[in-house]
């Protein structure tokens, strides 16, 4: 019985496969397909990296676009509004210089001088400036404050040498400084104004002036009417 036993196990076990091995090319094709799986899922990832970082930069240069048109509309609008404001400065201006000379024609120098300083305190640097300046020398000079007249004159010639009024001027202060009895720079003056400005609408008056402060510099001219310059 023992024996039997015996024989049916030893029939069993050769029956069993002496070893049973590993199949190292089924695993070396395993690795291969997991490898070129994550080179696909690799190359597939990068793509995706690659069109996120376009659309990224595309996403940069809409907001950069974006900044920009909100900084022109800004620019725009600032733009806008200081021209705005530098018409607005001009018309109020222009309303100041305006009323001072009606006043000064219509004989209300006192009033049409408190305007014309009250142009130049405001706006000294306007377009009418200087007309401000030579139109409130005159003022002075109709109301006869002739140190302020003079002053104002020296300043306006002194600041505005190319002004259109420039010659008008000479010939002005030269009345001023003869009412304040200083003929010397009157006569200086007019002579100057006389050698420079030979055409002068006012000459005539001007040799008029010098005949009678100097008789001996200028021989008499006929008579010019009179007229506000």
């Amino acid at each position: 019985m023992k024996r039997l036993s015996l024989i049916v196990l030893m029939t069993a076990f050769v029956g069993q496969p002496a070893s049973a091995g590993i199949n190292t090319d089924k695993v070396i094709m395993d690795h291969n397909k997991k490898i070129k799986r994550l080179v696909k899922k690799n190359r597939t990832l990068k793509g995706k990296i690659e069109q996120l970082e376009q659309q990224q930069q595309h996403s940069s240069k809409k907001i950069a676009e974006l900044f920009n048109l909100m900084e022109y509309k800004k620019s725009s609008v600032v733009v806008e509004q200081t021209m705005m404001r530098v018409r607005e400065h001009n018309k109020k201006a222009k309303k100041i210089y305006t009323s001072a000379r009606s006043l000064l024609v219509t004989d209300q120098y006192d009033q049409a001088i408190i305007l014309f300083k009250q142009y130049l305190d405001i706006y000294p640097d306007n377009n009418h400036a200087s007309d401000a300046q030579y139109w409130l020398a005159k003022a002075y000079l109709a109301k006869g404050d002739y140190q302020q007249a003079k002053n104002t004159f020296v300043a306006f010639q002194q600041g505005s040498p190319l002004h259109h009024k420039f010659s008008n001027s000479l010939f002005e202060l030269a009345r001023v400084y003869v009412e304040l009895k200083q003929t010397q720079k009157a006569q200086t003056l007019l002579n100057s104004m006389i050698s420079k400005f030979p055409a002068h609408h006012t000459i005539n008056r001007a040799k008029q002036l010098l005949s009678k402060i100097s008789p001996q510099e200028s021989t008499p001219t006929a008579s010019e009417p009179s007229q506000v310059n």
